[in-house]
């Protein structure tokens, strides 16, 4: 599972009006169905975009990633009639141990846009996954269930409660992903698990 966070280029605007949210949603919901990954859950902000995504094959995680930054990045200059990047380069991710940091990285996400004060409480923002998750409104974008958020009741009302008391009175690890470099959250064997698997895959390259 990962943390991913994409950046507008400069620190730029990437999303200028309602239909450039609809239109990145749109063309992510295309990129996981071509490149298979589970979005678990994700916040748009003007500038920036935070996903919790699993990709379930190899590679798909980049796949997907290009595909949507590319293809966003045509609609985005030819709609404003601009030219160069509109991305900052790569992606970060941060690799994530889910029985550890599910829930911290998802109330993470949900909480930034009340960490850069676009809105009080993050049941009023709208171009995140916490309507659904904890109050039962897909959106635009309808969001995977991890087992762990459905490990949180037997119903849909009992997860979107207990959903809503985790992210209100959390008392788990307190995270800053935008101010880190890419990395593992997880613990040391997990890590080692990680980068055990990062490494054999680039002896195979070298074959």
């Amino acid at each position: 599972m990962h943390h991913v966070i994409s950046r507008g280029n400069a620190n730029q605007a990437i999303f200028r009006d309602l239909d450039d949210y609809k239109k990145y949603l749109s063309l992510l919901k295309e990129a996981a169905a071509a490149h298979p990954i589970a979005v678990y859950n994700y916040a748009l902000l003007k500038s920036t975009i935070h996903l919790l995504v699993e990709p379930l094959q190899d590679n798909a995680l980049s796949k997907a990633m290009e595909s949507v930054t590319r293809e966003y990045a045509k609609y985005f200059n030819q709609k404003y009639n601009s030219i160069g990047h509109v991305f900052a380069g790569r992606f970060k991710s941060f690799a994530i141990q889910p029985d550890q940091f599910f829930m911290a990285c998802s109330r993470y996400i949900d909480l930034i846009p009340t960490k850069h004060e676009l809105v009080k409480e993050a049941k009023d923002y709208s171009f995140s996954g916490y309507a659904q998750l904890a109050l039962g409104n897909p959106g635009d974008y309808p969001v995977d269930q991890h087992d762990l958020y459905k490990a949180l009741g037997s119903t849909d009302a009992e997860r979107q409660l207990v959903y809503r008391t985790l992210v209100n009175q959390y008392l788990g690890v307190e995270l800053d992903l935008e101010n880190r470099k890419s990395g593992i959250l997880g613990s040391r064997e997990y890590k080692q698990l990680v980068k055990s698997g990062v490494n054999m895959r680039k002896a195979e390259l070298r074959k």
